[in-house]
């Protein structure tokens, strides 16, 4: 599987979504108003919610199944 390290549809990086999170205490809708990640395709959504969650910022590719999932939401 390949490996995932940014918003597709913005093009911002986790780390750069991870750095303004720690410096603002963002969480995943405040992110989303300030960079649109999560407001397009949202399969970043679930990459974001897990970067806040445990501060990484590369994620092994989720199954199809979970991005359509988010995608729906």
């Amino acid at each position: 599987m390949g490996m995932v390290d940014r918003c597709v549809c913005r093009g911002v990086t986790f780390e750069e979504l991870k750095e303004l999170a720690d410096r603002t205490g963002a969480g995943l809708d405040e992110l989303t108003d300030r960079t649109g990640c999560g407001s397009g395709c949202s399969m970043c959504v679930p990459y974001i919610l897990k970067m806040l969650e445990s501060g990484e910022t590369r994620f092994e590719t989720l199954p199809v199944a979970v991005r359509r999932w988010w995608a729906k939401k």
